[in-house]
């Protein structure tokens, strides 16, 4: 919508449900009575990474999602440390309470929906029922419920009321969180094996938005008894998943996608919480209970990375401190790079040599606006339109203002005579098309708006021949894209040079400094390769130095099976040849990148093993300079790994590095 909320400095409230299994099975899906919580087995001397205790208490999680102090297995206190002090939670957990259903119901792999089954929405539904209705037993009456409750509900997270105060009650928990008996099935479920639900964060019953959810925000969700508010956004984890797995899933509650590959490796890995960091631990059987460090470039989307600036090109020396927390120095070196462009085939303009374009993209919200003179009286806003859009996720929707541009609201029209459907235009038009938009009066502004989901996407919308035409015939405006802006302020939107649009899209290298301290301190004890087919893991250690990552605007993800050596945010591997076992096959992926890092330090001896065969990586000298002009940081042999960086003449070089903090100097490449 208009307002965008800024980074995250504030105390949230994490109201946590513990939620374990019933007896009863869904004929559909069947499965295994429960499971109850308490009854993961205890590990074997064979399994020496599954995450144990007798008892799974309410104090655990307490300590788990609440504790304040500094290091320990909590979420409050990572997020506290990563945030260096600017984002804290706090909330509370309930007792287990006990559902109708087995896990096999909620948690099935057998739904032919794609994605994840909407039977693990059932998951939250019968969690808050469940504990409502446990509260209500203890004699509490429905107001002290939905007292206690209210508390939960301070954030406003979608604006839902499109005023620009996101610090106001949506009718939602800002912050639901279901912990559920047994292994989630990350893990390979347990005893519920596939029967197990998936970590996961989602809305539940989004598809009911319209239909469903509290009086004047009805965006789907699920009631929480007779309280008058609701449950939607949640995240939910297994018994033992630790507090690195809920870490990771409250960073996607924030806004964070994930950086791992949706199909397949890629670079990132342990390297960030937003990938496999979420696996960390302090030796064996820790294994999750342990949060690692984000990635600078999500610190940076949520307003936590204190970070230096340079131009690639222009001499600069920077001295960095710890990645980890905020020190004296800053945590990273943003370096700019010169955008790269990509082109779009779209169509022949109306008329003329010009177009108006939205662009194209995931999670677009693109505006062609425009000042409205009010005394004008009636008016008709006409254009000729073609269009590209996925159908039913992406829309272009026409906005008039009448209190200069600081509220807007959707106008009804037409197009080429048909009424255009509430949420707005969306689809693919095949050929030019005529719409017609009443104004009301009066008006201050008008806008054309393109938005896009998260995934999948067209080729946007074109506009020509537009014209808002008065009540009395008069030519209020005229404009084919030919004589530049003419008035109109594009966010997003361009002209084309014909039927080609053509994209910018931003560049930057970050560089930071790894150390073994904070929650970085589990990359030396938590990386860990399946050794053998039983249970067991060695564990070995990520190295620490400067770690450069590339940041490419023109990528919305890290899927680098889609886009080899390119992604949304991909660390550069200082040696990025493979490394192979005997037999020539190579390391897994996570192994790969453990001694990515830029160092002036030789890297540690490892060995790592697989069944029949085992690789010795001796210690090997520092690599300590970058340089994308006459370096690749790419290889074939493993084209999901490592990065195609762009030949920007950047040269980074380690001048100085002690146990704290590392010099840099950034020159042109010769």
């Amino acid at each position: 919508d208009q307002y965008v909320e800024l980074a995250r400095r504030r105390k949230d409230k994490v109201f946590v449900i513990l939620a374990e299994f019933g007896d009863q099975a869904d004929p559909r899906f069947g499965g295994t009575p429960g499971p109850l919580h308490n009854t993961i087995g205890k590990p074997t001397r064979d399994d020496n990474h599954t995450l144990w205790r007798k008892d799974f208490d309410k104090d655990y999680y307490r300590q788990q999602f609440f504790s304040p102090t500094p290091g320990s297995a909590s979420m409050r206190a990572y997020y506290n440390l990563q945030s260096s002090g600017r984002y804290d939670i706090d909330g509370t957990v309930t007792d287990w309470v006990k559902l109708p259903y087995n896990e096999a119901r909620y948690g099935t792999d057998t739904c032919t929906e794609a994605g994840q089954c909407r039977t693990n929405w059932d998951l939250v539904r019968d969690s808050t029922t469940a504990w409502y209705e446990s509260e209500r037993a203890k004699g509490r009456t429905p107001d002290q419920i939905k007292a206690e409750l209210a508390q939960y509900d301070v954030w406003d997270r979608y604006d839902a009321d499109h005023d620009g105060n996101f610090d106001e009650p949506d009718g939602y928990l800002d912050h639901l969180v279901v912990v559920h008996a047994g292994k989630d099935q990350t893990w390979g479920g347990g005893a519920q094996g596939k029967d197990a639900i998936w970590a996961h964060r989602w809305f539940a019953y989004w598809n009911q938005a319209g239909s469903a959810g509290p009086e004047g925000n009805k965006a789907g969700g699920t009631p929480v008894g007779d309280t008058g508010i609701w449950a939607g956004d949640y995240l939910t984890g297994g018994e033992n998943s630790g507090a690195g797995l809920f870490s990771h899933e409250l960073g996607h509650d924030l806004g964070l996608p994930d950086l791992y590959s949706s199909d397949g490796d890629n670079g990132v890995n342990f390297w960030s919480l937003m990938s496999s960091a979420s696996y960390l631990g302090k030796g064996p059987n820790t294994t999750g209970q342990f949060p690692g460090d984000l990635d600078p470039w999500s610190k940076l989307q949520l307003g936590w990375l204190d970070y230096t600036e340079a131009e690639a090109g222009r001499r600069t020396r920077a001295t960095l401190g710890v990645s980890g927390y905020n020190t004296d120095d800053p945590q990273a070196l943003l370096v700019h790079l010169t955008p790269s462009t990509t082109r779009t085939e779209l169509t022949d303009p109306y008329e003329g040599a010009r177009q108006w374009w939205s662009g194209t993209g995931d999670f677009m919200d693109n505006t062609l606006t425009r000042p409205l003179d009010p005394a004008a009286g009636p008016a008709t806003l006409t254009a000729r339109v073609w269009y590209d859009l996925e159908q039913d996720f992406d829309f272009l929707t026409a906005e008039a203002s009448t209190d200069g541009g600081r509220t807007w609201t959707p106008l009804p029209g037409t197009l080429d005579g048909t009424p255009i459907p509430p949420k707005g235009i969306s689809g693919t038009s095949q050929s030019w098309t005529t719409l017609s938009i009443p104004l009301p009066t009066p008006s201050t502004h008008l806008r054309l708006r393109t938005t896009s989901d998260s995934n999948t996407h067209g080729r946007g919308v074109t506009l020509d021949d537009v014209r808002i035409t008065a009540a009395d015939g008069r030519t209020l405006l005229q404009d084919g894209a030919e004589q530049g802006d003419n008035g109109w302020t594009p966010l997003k939107w361009s002209r084309t040079e014909g039927r080609t649009g053509t994209t910018e899209h931003p560049r930057a290298y970050f560089a930071e400094n790894r150390r073994h301290t904070g929650y970085g301190s589990f990359l030396k004890t938590g990386p860990y390769n399946f050794a053998s087919t039983d249970q067991r893991v060695e564990f070995y250690p990520y190295q620490q130095g400067v770690l450069l990552w590339l940041w490419d605007t023109a990528y919305s993800d890290n899927t680098t099976k889609a886009h080899p050596g390119n992604g949304l945010v991909l660390p550069v591997d200082a040696r990025p040849a493979p490394l192979r076992f005997p037999d020539g096959s190579p390391l897994n992926a996570r192994a790969q990148t453990f001694d990515a890092p830029f160092s002036t330090r030789p890297t540690d001896r490892i060995t790592l093993h697989k069944p029949g065969t085992s690789l010795t990586v001796p210690s090997r000298p520092g690599v300590r300079v970058f340089d994308d002009h006459r370096d690749t940081y790419w290889n074939p042999d493993l084209p999901q790994l490592g990065v195609k960086v762009p030949d920007t003449g950047t040269r980074i070089e380690i001048t100085k590095e002690t146990n704290t903090h590392t010099t840099l100097q950034l020159t042109p490449s010769p």
